[in-house]
């Protein structure tokens, strides 16, 4: 097993009923099949049976898309042996969470396993729970979809949960009638009209507010699975389509009509909207922060104008339905730059992500769930990575340098020809980023785009990172890279009990390539005592500002904007308390030389009064 493991909880729903309904012999008989089915496709997945309960089943996964996998065909294969029965039927109820257990004498122990067994039990049945953690790590798989639950308080926990619903596709007793396609679609068309509405809402005061952009990125995933799901004539019930639609409806009564609901209803909808997508927003619209359309004020009073003569009735025409017009071809790839690689893959995945219409930190989040080391990489070496998919991934820096520079990509090629008044490959590759450079001013506002990225894809998917602490009331776990190659999943872990090895400042030197950043984590687990954090960043014995530091609570949810490091250090109070996770970004913003960073970290424990304890488990030991 590696360090992270994801855990799957699975029992059967109705056992008890159907054995009072066929009693015990046929019971046993549909016990012992479906302990067959389950067996069979945890081996097909490479899943480890940890322990057995009855009708129950712990199971070790070694990968997230396993364990998710593993679920959703275990509940397609107990559908179908079921779904000719009558009466009284079985039905399975899964939970899966990740995360990094205790493991000891063939066991698994700690948070990572009470919260899958908690998302078991909240699972219906028939039904596959999943952590956010766990939804994040899987990513997107053929033949699931996920369907945000909401916040939900999980017995054991002090923060509450989102749970996602992985919604696995049954095989289908038959083909839908014309009566069950048209119910459908009617569905869909409302529930589209809902979600149109809703991607048109704004803040009367933050246009970048983050909890109604992240509704809306989940707005557009669902509108998209939708639309496909109507085109293909699969993949929903009109009752799934109403669940799904519901919080989206729930948010856009809330934004109209407000000042039409009654206390109960007011209560209800409130309640909703923060479940499905987090207080924050509820609070922005029953407080009249959010607005449809362009109507941002009350609207002017006028005098209206004296009426006209009727006018004679007129023919109706036949109504046309709205069409959605093809987004605008690619711009072709000038045949002067189709030797410079990394240009030729950055405009394509550029170009990708404005034609598929998918709002920036959204895909920014999918960029780097493919690639968590993107920014690790240099632009320029990004084409020796991935066969070169990791270059497009970097089509959020080139945006950047769009909106610092408008018209730099419709232009770049003509002026970096002009420049070098030559073909030559190397002339214009070094033209080209020279251009990238100074048009979009990188030295000055490369800190900025690092910035954003760590607000798309915190908490999740997360960055890849040189060295994760896990600090305990009782120990540190630290994971470091052995390996200095960007990207190599080998990982160095050790555990430190002993006060003396925990104890003092530790310095991690790290050089940085041009325009890249690397990325620090810590995390604190039941801490009993908070820990104080304190960091500085020095350059060439200089303090230096070229980092970020981003607290994200124990909900997963930002605990505050990212905070530029100081050069004489910053301190970050109240780990275990105030915050549960801290990522430090170190950032190069020199175009052309690497850099070399020390980053000095030291937690110190909250004892009581004329008690101090130093704990810094980054990098290598005092000095």
């Amino acid at each position: 097993m590696g360090s992270t493991v994801t855990i799957l909880f699975s029992d059967i729903r109705g056992f008890t009923e159907y054995t009072e309904q066929y009693g015990d012999e046929v019971a046993f008989q549909v016990l012992q099949e479906h302990n067959e089915i389950v067996r069979r496709h945890i081996g097909a997945f490479s899943g480890k049976v940890v322990k057995t309960q009855g009708d129950s089943f712990m199971v070790a996964f070694t990968t997230a898309r396993g364990a998710v996998l593993c679920g959703a065909a275990i509940q397609r294969e107990v559908a179908e042996k079921t779904q000719a029965e009558s009466g009284t039927r079985i039905a399975v109820g899964i939970g899966i969470n990740t995360g990094e257990p205790i493991y000891e004498g063939g066991d698994f122990f700690g948070s990572t396993v009470n919260l899958a067994a908690r998302v078991c039990a909240t699972a219906g049945p028939g039904q596959i729970f999943v952590s956010e953690t766990t939804r994040h790590v899987a990513g997107r798989l053929d033949g699931v979809e996920y369907i945000d639950r909401g916040l939900h308080e999980l017995k054991g926990f002090q923060d509450q949960q989102r749970l996602f619903e992985v919604a696995w596709k049954a095989v289908p007793p038959g083909v839908p009638d014309e009566a069950e396609i048209s119910a459908v679609e009617g569905a869909v068309q409302r529930a589209l009209g809902v979600l149109n509405r809703v991607l048109g809402i704004g803040h009367r005061d933050d246009p970048a507010f983050r909890p109604l952009l992240e509704c809306q990125a989940k707005a557009s995933e669902l509108r998209l699975s939708l639309s496909r799901a109507v085109a293909e004539q699969r993949g929903y019930t009109v009752k799934q389509v109403d669940q799904a639609m519901l919080p989206f409806a729930d948010l856009l009564t809330l934004v109209t009509g407000r000042e039409h609901l009654d206390d109960q209803r007011w209560g209800q909808l409130e309640s909703g909207v923060s479940r499905a997508f987090g207080r924050p927003l509820a609070a922005a619209a029953t407080r009249g922060r959010l607005f449809v359309g362009t109507e941002r004020e009350s609207p002017r009073i006028s005098v209206p104008p004296p009426p006209r003569d009727p006018e004679p009735p007129r023919a109706e025409r036949p109504r046309r339905l709205p069409t959605v017009p093809d987004p605008p071809p690619p711009m072709p790839i000038d045949a002067r730059v189709q030797g410079v690689r990394w240009w030729v893959s950055l405009l394509e995945g550029w170009q990708a992500w404005k034609a598929s219409g998918m709002a920036q930190a959204h895909a920014v989040r999918a960029a780097v769930t493919r690639h968590p080391y993107l920014l690790a990489v240099a632009l320029r070496e990004s084409p020796n990575h991935d066969e070169g998919r990791l270059c497009a991934g970097y089509f959020a820096l080139l945006e950047h340098v769009e909106d610092q520079s408008p018209g730099f990509v419709r232009t770049a090629v003509d002026q970096a020809a002009a420049a070098v008044g030559s073909g030559e490959p190397a002339a214009l590759d070094n033209a080209l980023y020279g251009l990238l450079v100074g048009r979009g001013r990188l030295r000055e506002t490369f800190a900025d785009f690092v910035r954003e990225v760590m607000i798309a894809a915190i908490p999740a998917p997360g960055l890849w990172t040189d060295a994760t602490v896990t600090e305990r009331e009782e120990s540190t776990s630290v994971v470091t890279r052995p390996s200095a190659a960007v990207g190599d999943p080998g990982e160095a872990r050790q555990e430190l009990t002993e006060t003396q090895h925990r104890a003092g400042e530790r310095r991690f030197a790290l050089t940085i390539a041009p325009l890249t950043a690397r990325f620090f984590f810590l995390r604190g687990v039941e801490l009993r005592n908070p820990r104080d954090v304190e960091l500085r960043l020095t350059r060439a014995g200089e303090g230096s500002d070229h980092g970020w530091s981003l607290q994200v609570r124990t909900d997963q949810l930002l605990h505050s904007p990212p905070r530029r490091l100081t050069p004489s250090g910053t301190s970050l109070p109240g780990l275990g308390r105030n915050y549960g996770d801290l990522w430090i970004g170190v950032f190069n913003p020199e175009p052309a030389a690497p850099a070399v960073y020390e980053l000095t970290v030291t937690i110190t424990v909250q004892s009581p009064p004329g008690i101090r304890r130093a704990f810094s488990p980054l990098g290598r030991g005092p000095r």
